[in-house]
């Protein structure tokens, strides 16, 4: 265990402090004694500027830094680090940012003690313990701060705040911003497992959100979407308790995936169901496309298409022999390569030839781009990636307004 601290050039004087949990205390001047009785560290790195190291406070008889060595003598290994700037300037953070970081190695335990820092130190702080977290996995056990100005003037007693809540909102607001920005929920998810064995359902859902639309699993995507909100609704009151502003941060995930949300989104024999889904499955192209997952948009778009017949002749869109490879057959001219006719061509062919040639013309397009994009580049003449994503904005368009002439407008339930 390390301790990393600031010393100050005040006057201290000398209070009770109250450990963190309440169940130790100690009387002394100075804060640092108090945190090596409450946690008996290997380690406690000093950092001192010029005038703390060497000037004497008025009213005292030597420099802080000298008064807290002879009181931590044989207790503690005593670590100065020395020179730290007084200025404000943003070199000057960076300094004391590296200082930091330098005090840690991999797999350390570490608390912070913010109490007697200055200026900008206390953010210095929060980013280096998310900093260090992250690069060095070391493990924070405190963000500490003795609240001297808290002091119970009757006893004398000084409470230590414990700030580690607040870089934990910190993680909850990186992985919440990640998953809502890319799809990515195994930060979430794992923040959400080692939560609380009630928010197992919502780091679930969560989850399986995420999975559905990394493999392209748009059922799975609907499905888990529609109990989203319910799972929320159960890990609020639980996450709250130590993160208290996660239930405006889940309200976005909430607002942005429970859109996506259908019970049942293979019951095609409902057909506004059938209906429905096709539309939930166009908002995750688009989707795919504003987050630049390009292939996964072409890929769910090149299957629309033929769902939306299915969806038109009320067949199974899950089927793939006869029923999909039939709306494929439509979608190319009506024939296989030997010839063989579709069953569906006639009825197709009674359609509003408007809609049967934007289908029909979407098709090659869509067709073209996906394998273009499939085949990574290596194909004759290939397209720009900045085409790719240009052509499939366009087709994404082309398939509103598909669905627009297709009556696809009603989501309700």
């Amino acid at each position: 265990m390390k301790i990393i601290s600031f010393l100050g050039f005040n006057t201290y004087k000398e209070t009770t402090y109250i450990s963190p949990l309440g169940n130790a205390q100690w009387k002394t001047p100075f804060f640092q004694e108090a945190l090596v009785k409450f946690y008996q560290p290997k380690s406690l790195y000093v950092l001192l500027t010029n005038t703390v190291e060497t000037a004497i406070p008025k009213g005292a008889s030597e420099s802080n830094w000298n008064a807290l060595q002879k009181r931590l003598q044989g207790k503690v290994e005593l670590q100065p680090i020395s020179n730290i700037p007084e200025q404000n300037r943003p070199e000057d953070i960076w300094f004391i940012f590296q200082k930091v970081t330098e005090c840690l190695e991999d797999g350390d335990e570490v608390i912070f003690d913010i109490t007697h820092s200055f200026r900008s130190v206390p953010i210095v702080a929060l980013i280096a313990v998310s900093y260090i977290r992250v690069v060095r996995q070391v493990k924070i056990k405190g963000l500490l701060y003795g609240a001297f100005e808290a002091r119970n003037p009757e006893t004398d007693e000084t409470p230590t705040f414990d700030l580690l809540p607040i870089v934990s909102l910190l993680e909850w607001t990186t992985a919440t911003d990640q998953f809502l920005k890319t799809g990515n929920a195994e930060t979430l998810a794992n923040l959400l497992h080692s939560s609380n064995p009630e928010t197992e359902n919502l780091a679930e859902s969560i989850k399986g959100i995420a999975q559905g639309l990394h493999l392209l699993r748009p059922m799975d995507v609907l499905r888990e979407s529609a109990i989203l909100p319910e799972r929320i609704k159960e890990a609020i009151p639980i996450i709250s308790q130590s993160v208290p502003p996660f239930a405006t941060l889940i309200e976005r995930v909430e607002k942005d995936y429970g859109s996506f949300g259908l019970s049942n989104p293979e019951d095609y024999e409902n057909t506004n169901n059938a209906k429905i889904s096709l539309l939930k499955q166009l908002k995750i192209i688009e989707w795919y496309a504003e987050k630049e997952q390009i292939i996964q948009a072409l890929s769910l778009a090149r299957e629309w298409l033929p769902s939306l017949l299915c969806y038109h002749f009320k067949i199974d869109p899950q089927v793939h022999k006869p029923n999909r490879e039939e709306m494929d057959r439509l979608l190319t001219g009506g024939k296989n390569k030997e010839g063989k006719e579709s069953c569906y061509r006639e009825e197709f062919n009674k359609l509003e030839n408007k809609k049967t040639t934007q289908l029909r013309r979407l098709w090659n397009t869509l067709a073209n781009l996906r394998n273009d994009a499939l085949h990574a580049g290596f194909r004759k003449n290939p397209k720009k990636a900045t085409e790719i994503i240009k052509e499939t904005q366009k087709i994404i368009e082309e398939l509103k307004a598909i669905a627009k002439a297709w009556d696809l407008t009603d989501e309700e339930n």
